[in-house]
């Protein structure tokens, strides 16, 4: 029988092996843990750590194939472009499908979106100074005088859009590089002649770019493709649009130097209010306006009283040929709605009746529409003193606002969020939103006056330059810049 002696060497040395064995295996088995974490770490989003709240048990046994990889970006910037190329309605067939890798990586890019993002808000946000505004307009005039010597336009053909490549391309990017909407490729791209001239007819992403800010600044859809009415709109001659900002010019000069402190502007043509309160817009509205056959008249006024739920005493034009034939033909629907006879010169209603649709016929009475839900000025109506008895009001056809578009009324201004302008006239009163709310729900109609009216502008304007010396054009819908032409 043998045996072993550890001497005090062997027995350190032997120990200090399986020391180090021991820790390597620890390490080996370690290095997926610390892996992991690391990954989870470097893909996790900062958080502060004073709300950082731990991961419960579940959370902890889960690996690494459980985490669900992020949604590329790129779908959901193709998704927002799809969806704004349905509002077109000259085009709306197919997708944009650039026929070449560098154009599909450039018009995907996320520097699209930002850029017309900030220059819609600029445009849609900013101030314009009424003593300096007429000569902006002017000066814009005689530039664009000067642009007529080397205008020259898009041959005639079919909608172009990203990804096309031809001759009228090219024509396209000269000319918005002429009115200064084309401002070469987006992102970190050093331009050079080569590039220049090998991509000139190709519809990259920098042409898509100037195609956008060309129909933001003409007042037509967005959707970077020169469809039909871009390509008409693209054949007005600089003569013919420096025109258009002389006659624009002669209208500011016809409103005040200093419109106040606080004030409301509406563009009829541009379908906009603004409430602008120390040279700052603080709230900014879609609008619908009257039709042709209604236009909503210029004015200047003020805003004097805020009425929830209002009643609707009918204008006699619009009784006559609107309200009383109905009237007629169907009584106990138009009850329904809410309308009543009354005599003018009291305030004493009854039911629509033979005897007072005919008194109505006359002269001698009209229609009232009791307040309420159903009601034509909706909840909210703001009275500002005129003789064309127009006002500022609510209304039950919400879906106008989604068309671009939008003149649809008898002459008055119908708000896309009322509640939201009473709320800034009335809050220096003490109102907030919930009393505002309040105000509008029931059948009781309130009157409340506004201390110190702000000074109401009603403008019909087809052209104007913004804060950033861009200009603008908008849809003549009333037909009055033809017939200035001639004056």
């Amino acid at each position: 029988m043998s045996s072993t002696i550890f001497t005090r060497p062997h027995y350190r040395q032997a120990s200090a092996c399986h020391f180090y064995a021991i820790v390597a295996v620890s390490c080996c088995a370690l290095l997926p843990i610390t892996a992991y974490t690391f990954t989870e770490e470097m893909a996790a989003p900062q958080v502060n750590q004073e709300n950082q709240v731990a991961p419960n048990a579940a959370e902890k046994k889960a690996g690494p194939e459980k985490i669900e990889p992020a949604q590329p970006q790129q779908k959901t910037q193709n998704d927002e472009q799809n969806d704004e190329q349905k509002d077109d309605q000259e085009d709306t067939q197919g997708d944009v499908q650039p026929t070449s890798e560098i154009a599909l990586e450039e018009t995907t890019g996320k520097h699209s979106k930002n850029v017309g993002e900030v220059e819609q808000n600029s445009s849609k946000d900013s101030v314009l100074n009424f003593a300096t505004a007429g000569n902006s307009l002017r000066e814009q005039a005689a530039r664009y005088r000067k642009l007529a010597e080397q205008w020259q336009p898009v041959s005639p053909g079919a909608t172009l859009r990203a990804g096309d490549q031809s001759q009228r391309v090219a024509q396209l990017r000269k000319l918005l590089e002429l009115f200064g909407d084309y401002h070469g490729q987006p992102g970190p791209v050093v331009a050079t002649s080569d590039n220049q001239d090998r991509y000139a007819d190709l519809y990259d992403a920098g042409l898509q770019l100037a195609v956008e800010s060309y129909q933001r600044r003409h007042g037509l859809t967005v959707t970077g493709i020169a469809d039909s009415v871009t390509l008409k709109e693209l054949e007005r001659s600089p003569e013919e649009l420096a025109r258009l900002l002389e006659i624009n010019a002669e209208r500011w000069d016809k409103l005040p130097d200093k419109p106040g402190k606080r004030y409301i502007l509406v563009n009829v043509p541009n379908y906009q209010l603004q409430l602008i309160d120390q040279q700052r817009v603080v709230l900014s509205m879609k609008t619908v306006v009257g039709k042709s056959s209604k236009r909503t008249p210029d004015m200047t006024t003020k805003v004097v009283s805020v009425v929830f739920n209002p009643t609707w005493t009918v204008p006699r034009s619009i009784l006559l040929t609107d309200l009383l034939p109905k009237a007629r033909n169907n009584p106990e629907a138009m009850h329904k709605r809410g309308y009543r006879v009354v005599k003018y010169g009291t305030n004493t209603t009854k039911p629509i009746s033979d005897e007072g649709i005919q008194s109505a016929a006359r002269g001698k009475a009209t229609l009232r529409q009791i307040s309420g839900p159903g009601n034509t000025l909706g909840r909210v109506k703001f009275v500002i003193p005129n003789k064309q008895a127009i006002f500022l009001h609510d209304t039950q056809a919400q879906s106008l606002f989604e068309h671009r578009h939008r003149a649809f009324s008898h002459g008055c201004i119908r708000l896309q969020e009322p509640e939201e302008l009473a709320y800034a006239l009335l809050g220096p009163q003490g109102w907030d939103r919930t009393r505002v709310a309040q105000a509008t729900t029931g059948d009781e109609s309130v009157t409340i006056k506004v201390d110190a009216p702000p000074r109401l502008f009603i403008t019909y304007l087809t052209a104007w330059v913004d804060a950033l010396g861009k200009v603008h054009f908008r849809p003549d819908i009333y037909h009055r810049d033809k017939s200035s032409v001639g004056n």
